[in-house]
């Protein structure tokens, strides 16, 4: 069965974003691992404000080589990139994904969509890519209290310029 792999990358004190959205304290000037996990998920989990997000930067809405899912409450109208918008049973959706063949899933986020998956226990792994900075302030990567979500350790990686990239399994 397919499993959905929260990757993302987070402050040191567990911020996402700059209160704003902002990213510019993330370092782009290298892969980080990232081919890597590419070459283990052919679906991406999108979030539709970080889908919105991503459309007003500039940049590709929608991962070339991949099914791209933003989740919204709502339809939204085509915007021209390679996406399939999804509404209502998010358990029914992503149990029926994980049934497929395929590789796995990359829950891409945001904040909204990784909380509402950490809620309904759909997270099988999760991979946090640790940026040595304090923001002090932002969008946190966990927002809401649920009950814990045990986890094995299976690697660390360390990046030259201090990013720390942790591998987990969930537990059970």
């Amino acid at each position: 069965m397919r499993r959905v792999k929260l990757f993302i990358a987070t402050s040191l004190d567990g911020f996402i974003a700059r209160p704003d959205g902002g990213v510019d304290w993330l370092f782009t000037d290298g892969d980080f691992g990232m081919k890597a996990f590419f070459a283990t998920v052919d679906a991406a989990l999108i979030g539709r404000k970080t889908h919105d997000q991503m459309v007003a930067w500039g940049m590709p809405a929608g991962y070339e080589g991949m099914t791209n899912y933003v989740f919204s409450r709502s339809r939204r109208a085509d915007d021209g990139v390679p996406v399939t918008y999804v509404t209502g049973d998010l358990p029914r959706f992503v149990g029926a994904l994980k049934r497929q063949e395929g590789k796995d899933l990359w829950l891409v986020g945001g904040a909204g969509l990784v909380d509402a998956f950490r809620e309904l226990d759909l997270i099988d792994d999760v991979i946090l890519s640790v940026h040595p900075i304090l923001l002090g302030d932002g969008i946190p990567l966990f927002p809401d209290r649920h009950p814990p979500m045990p986890l094995v350790f299976e690697r660390c990686v360390e990046y030259e310029r201090g990013l720390v990239q942790l591998w987990y399994r969930k537990a059970g």
